[in-house]
């Protein structure tokens, strides 16, 4: 059971990081750091639960925080862009200096 988690965990973490470096679209990097901290959550989870620990829930909540922060900050981002430039498009972020 233990191999099988840390291998999601692995599994998770490496499809958030593809996400992260290859899509153009801010929703899709959201997306992907999404799954890539979920991923480092179940590895979290998971180390600490077989070795009968439960420090690792500090980190968890942690990420946890660090993730809604994100997720706030990221989708504030994105409705400023969609509102301004009328696109998701992950290159037009430059024309929001001007404003």
């Amino acid at each position: 059971m233990f191999s099988i988690l840390i291998h999601t965990a692995l599994l998770i973490s490496s499809i958030g990081i593809f996400m992260l470096l290859s899509k153009k679209h801010i929703l899709s990097i959201l997306i992907g750091i999404e799954l890539f901290l979920n991923g480092i959550n179940l590895f979290f989870i998971t180390v600490a639960r077989s070795h009968a620990n439960d420090a690792a829930d500090i980190f968890i909540l942690f990420i946890l925080v660090i993730t809604a922060c994100e997720v706030a900050t990221g989708l504030a981002i994105f409705l400023v862009n969609q509102r301004i430039n009328k696109t998701i498009d992950i290159n037009d972020l430059n024309k929001l200096k001007d404003v």
